[in-house]
């Protein structure tokens, strides 16, 4: 079973893919995955970098807690993946 630390962060704050791979506790590569197949969502910052709001990942980290299911349902429903695996 996974055990999750609360953090005492501002939820309008917004993480660099690094920090929000931390946050998340995987990899920066596994982070950008998920936000490629819209798992998570990102924005652009005035760099253009990808940053992660905070709300947002603690949304994911809940969605995934509770099994995950409604954002692999919505992705195969798509077409963005497949059932056997990526489309």
């Amino acid at each position: 079973m996974f055990s999750f630390q609360i953090l005492e962060v501002p939820q309008q704050a917004a993480f660099k893919i690094s920090r929000a791979a931390k946050y998340l506790g995987i990899s920066p590569n596994t982070l950008r995955k998920k936000a490629d197949l819209g798992l998570i969502p990102a924005r652009k910052n005035e760099s253009g970098e990808r940053v992660f709001l905070v709300r947002d990942l603690d949304a994911y980290l809940i969605s995934y807690r509770n099994g995950g299911t409604s954002s692999l349902s919505r992705l195969t429903k798509t077409g963005r993946i497949s059932k056997g695996g990526a489309a």
